[in-house]
């Protein structure tokens, strides 16, 4: 398997573009997945660089329904004309960020219909051993963190409880390769959910957002410490993690934990 950071707010290398979003290319048992799409076409560029045709992608999965994660669609689109896009009907709920008095639609920007769009609420197998699950379990008691996010259901505003969220796992060797976008219902939430799914309790990586950029320190501890009940060998976190968050997590847990930035490749 190889992983590839299309996009991400953070590089290393000035030849690729960034932006406050997250697109990361898939490659696994001869199939190509683009889990999310960034906010622009920028992931797109970045792709040409690192010698990956998008034209070739098999699937598309949405994480979740923000424009950081969705805005990019459109223009792949226009390139791929055969990739099916696998989200969950919540996600083309309208949604709103209400950060500083600013009210903002954050929802997804392009017209969803036709052949092309798949929508799940149970775990569907993509192919062999590479999973999406939409549904993720999470205690009644954890609170939100995120209270400027809104969501638009039946002309009314409601405070976001992430129903549109899915993530995916892949299983290499009897290990689980987890794939978060933001984990805005909560990293550990779905690394119980992978493991009660797949009953396999090693994790051999974790690559993508786990929500903790605007975290208080209560919150950052108890995710940290959630995450040393687990059997995690590596992680590439990024994106909402928070770049700053890295070293205090990688002090805390026993398995090898970086941030992944845009170009970056795992290979698996």
């Amino acid at each position: 398997m190889e992983i590839t950071i299309l996009i991400d707010n953070n590089k290393e290398d000035l030849k690729y573009r960034t932006e406050h979003g997250l697109s990361i290319l898939i490659e696994d048992s001869g199939y190509s997945i683009l889990f999310d799409t960034g906010k622009t076409n920028a992931f797109i560029q970045n792709a040409v660089k690192l010698e990956k045709d998008l034209r070739n992608v098999d699937y598309v999965i949405l994480s979740h329904g923000h424009y950081d994660h969705t805005g990019g669609l459109e223009a792949f689109l226009k390139l791929n004309r055969k990739a099916k896009v696998i989200l969950k009907k919540e996600a083309l709920q309208k949604k709103w960020s209400k950060s500083q008095t600013i009210e903002r639609n954050i929802g997804i920007q392009t017209q969803i219909k036709g052949e092309r769009f798949i929508f799940i609420d149970s775990p569907l197998e993509l192919f062999k051993d590479f999973w999406i699950l939409p549904n993720i379990d999470r205690p009644k008691n954890q609170e939100y963190t995120d209270t400027y996010l809104f969501v638009e259901h039946n002309n009314s505003i409601y405070p976001d409880t992430f129903t549109d969220e899915l993530f995916a796992i892949s299983i290499v060797d009897n290990e689980l390769v987890v794939f978060t976008g933001c984990a805005h219902n909560g990293v550990e939430n779905m690394l119980r959910t992978a493991i009660k799914h797949s009953h396999i309790n090693r994790i051999n990586h974790i690559v993508g957002g786990t929500h903790l950029n605007r975290a208080s320190t209560n919150q950052l501890n108890d995710t940290i410490n959630a995450l040393e009940q687990f059997d995690i060998k590596n992680a590439s976190f990024n994106h909402c993690t928070g770049i700053h968050n890295i070293p205090k997590i990688n002090k805390q847990l026993a398995g090898n934990i970086s941030y992944a930035y845009t170009g970056n490749v795992i290979r698996i």
